[in-house]
């Protein structure tokens, strides 16, 4: 006769075993730069513990790249080689068994169609979970921080705006200084109080020009700026997607049906 501290604890392996077979494998295509890659992992693995509990961790399969090469091809224009890279990714990912992919860079999304056309898993839009955290806030205009070719290419304001959200970028001078403090700081993992407060700046004077809240599309961003460092609604684009990944990879249904086991001696 099995006793209810034994059927207890049968029951609750039970159930984790169920949770952590019913978890999706997330696929992330990263290493651009592998400083923000790092957070993405971070806050996917303290967002699983979060979620689950206990010693829970995300069930991941990484492809990193090595950035330089991206970085070249973003400055030449060399948007079709970009592609082709990430495309190897993503479709090793697939293979891998992950159910889905994360594109962890904004700037990449500009490779999104190509990226998402190679494999037959969805590629989560980085812009589409973004617009959703605006439209919940109610906002309809944001100030954009990003790398310049986000800031100045149309492919993630368009996508945006896909979404009733109207997008303001700074001034050539100040996309500039943004451009600068992302590849040569942030990329390489430095982080200057000077730097944090130029962009501070600039963000505050697209909320001085009428945007609603400022959108942090870049992934290196939010190494230097938080929510708490402005008065107006924050989207930490890179924290965005992990939830929304999370979302996906833990989604009710997949842990719905738990084996029911009495527990009575």
């Amino acid at each position: 006769m099995v006793t209810g501290a034994v059927t207890k604890s049968l029951f609750f392996f039970q159930v984790r075993r169920r949770t952590m077979a019913a978890m999706e494998l997330i696929g992330v295509i990263g290493g651009m730069s592998w400083e923000s890659t790092a957070e993405y992992l971070r806050l996917l693995n303290n967002g699983a513990r979060a979620r689950l509990g206990g010693l829970h961790s995300a069930r991941l399969r990484v492809a990193t790249v090595d950035f330089a090469l991206i970085e070249r091809m973003q400055a030449d224009g060399d948007w079709s080689a970009a592609a082709d890279a990430l495309v190897r990714e993503a479709r090793s990912l697939q293979a891998a068994g992950a159910a889905f992919v994360l594109i962890a860079t904004n700037t990449m999304h500009k490779v999104y169609d190509e990226v998402a056309e190679a494999v037959t898993i969805p590629v989560l839009h980085l812009g589409d979970v973004t617009a959703k955290a605006v439209t919940a806030a109610k906002l309809t205009r944001v100030g954009l921080l990003a790398t310049k070719y986000t800031m100045e290419q149309s492919f993630y304001r368009d996508r945006l705006a896909m979404h009733g959200i109207q997008t303001l970028t700074p001034d050539d001078t100040d996309r500039q200084t943004v451009q600068r403090i992302i590849y040569d700081e942030l990329c390489v993992g430095r982080v200057e109080p000077s730097s944090r407060d130029q962009l501070l700046a600039i963000a505050r004077s697209l909320v001085a020009g009428g945007a609603e809240g400022i959108v942090l599309g870049c992934t290196e961003l939010e190494l230097s700026i938080s929510r708490e460092h402005l008065d107006v609604p924050v989207f930490p684009t890179t924290t965005l997607h992990c939830q929304a990944a999370l979302d996906r990879a833990l989604a009710p249904d997949r842990i719905s049906g738990l084996p029911t086991v009495s527990t009575t001696s």
